[in-house]
């Protein structure tokens, strides 16, 4: 009796119960999971599901399943949710049974038969997020980033730094990130992430110019960053009256971003090279979202699940005759990232993915007066310049019908 009492409290701390089966690396989609199970399995074991080999014991799989889900979700009880059996039971939204939690996880519980067991040996009980009533990190550096974007859209642009924020005494109570403090908390994730790249001397963007049939711009200043004075079009990373250097790597990519915001019938396009070594913030290149169910990696997980989604919010395109409203959180964006993250000093620009291709895609703090042709390099320089490929300019056609020909 002493043992079956024993095993009855193991199972019930738990919140599962012990079974005889055994799963293969083959019943699981989750590569973390499945490496573990792999490492631990024996070919003298068949799996309960699909008679695979290389199996392990399916409590084995259970404790490491389960400590996945408890690190999103939690017992209703165990969270404090107040119970008032009058009004449905649990006064919080959402709730799951566990048939339903477990549900959830169809993408990980792969294999025939293996979502079944799983449902049957997990206590049966009410599921809620795990720290209800408060924010995930991912979520509170969301909402941040969103209130961010509609304050200095819509509330107060020019001297947005100046008025003081409500939400930032609040803050400390409630785990939320202020709007106030969102482009900090993205900087030190840039630092935590090492997305701070060099580019070495010799680094090549490609650069887009349109125009109609009667004009080639083929020279550095013609195709480099437009001169102040004509700097009059807000751009994604810039606003109207401050020119910077838009490329791309490479000529396609360029000539789409382009071609996406014009209706001149050709385009002409240029490879200009770094003369000197740059830092640029690197967003094309970001580590991925490890699984819930790696231990040693799933602090990183809602951070991460944050900068992925904010640099789809970097690409995403402006709504037809909106970009000077759509634009602007990501101008100022820019501007604290090449004017004051690292004192102002250490970065020179910006990669992000193309809207239009996917690939990558720069803005580079290089103005008119540093797009030179390759006979000006000898030349000294107190800062980047970007010097023209010799030869490599070329003009495409009918850009405006969609059709982009090189010739």
């Amino acid at each position: 009796m002493g043992y079956v009492k024993d095993l009855h409290e193991r199972q019930f701390a738990q919140g599962w119960r012990f079974s005889e089966l055994y799963i293969c690396p083959n019943c699981i989609g989750d590569e973390v999971l499945r490496s573990q199970v792999a490492d631990r399995g024996d070919v003298s074991n068949e799996c309960s599901f699909c008679s695979g080999q290389l199996a392990a014991e399916f409590d084995f799989f259970m404790e490491l399943f389960v400590e996945g889900v408890h690190e999103d979700f939690a017992d209703a009880n165990e969270e404090g949710i107040y119970y008032e059996g009058r009004e449905g039971g649990y006064q919080a939204w959402p709730q799951w049974d566990t048939y339903e939690l477990i549900d959830e996880y169809w993408d990980v519980l792969t294999g025939p038969g293996v979502l079944d067991a799983v449902k049957q040996l997990v206590e049966d009980r009410v599921w809620v997020r795990k720290n209800y009533g408060w924010p995930s990190r991912d979520e509170a550096l969301t909402w941040g980033w969103e209130r961010f974007c509609e304050a200095v859209q819509h509330e107060t642009r020019y001297v947005f730094w100046l008025v003081p924020d409500s939400d930032e005494t609040s803050a400390e109570y409630t785990g939320e990130v202020p709007a106030s403090r969102i482009l900090e908390e993205v900087g030190k994730l840039i630092s935590r992430y090492d997305l701070l790249r060099e580019l070495p001397p010799g680094s090549a963007l490609w650069r887009a110019r349109a125009h109609g049939p009667e004009a080639y711009f083929y020279s550095a200043r013609q195709l480099g960053t437009a001169p102040r004075e004509d700097a009059n079009q807000s751009n994604r990373m810039s606003p109207a009256g401050i020119s910077m250097f838009y490329g791309s790597d490479d000529a396609e990519t360029a000539i789409a971003e382009t071609a996406a915001r014009t209706n001149q019938p050709c385009i002409t396009v240029g490879r200009f090279k770094t003369d000197v070594a740059c830092i640029v913030i690197d967003f094309t290149n970001l580590p991925s979202v490890p699984s819930v169910f790696d231990a040693r990696a799933r602090g990183d997980r809602p951070p991460l699940m944050f900068l992925h989604q904010f640099v789809n919010q970097l690409k995403k395109p402006a709504r037809d005759r909106w970009e000077q409203l759509d634009y602007v959180p990501t101008q100022i964006l820019t501007e604290y990232f090449l004017k004051v993250f690292l004192n102002g000093e250490a970065v020179t620009g910006l990669l992000y993915p193309s809207a239009q291709t996917g690939r990558a895609s720069a803005v580079m703090d290089v103005d008119h007066q540093h797009c030179v042709s390759e006979d000006e390099i000898a030349k000294p320089s107190d800062s980047l310049r970007l010097f023209l490929e010799a030869d490599s300019a070329t003009t495409s056609w009918s850009c405006s019908s969609g059709s982009l020909r090189l010739g």
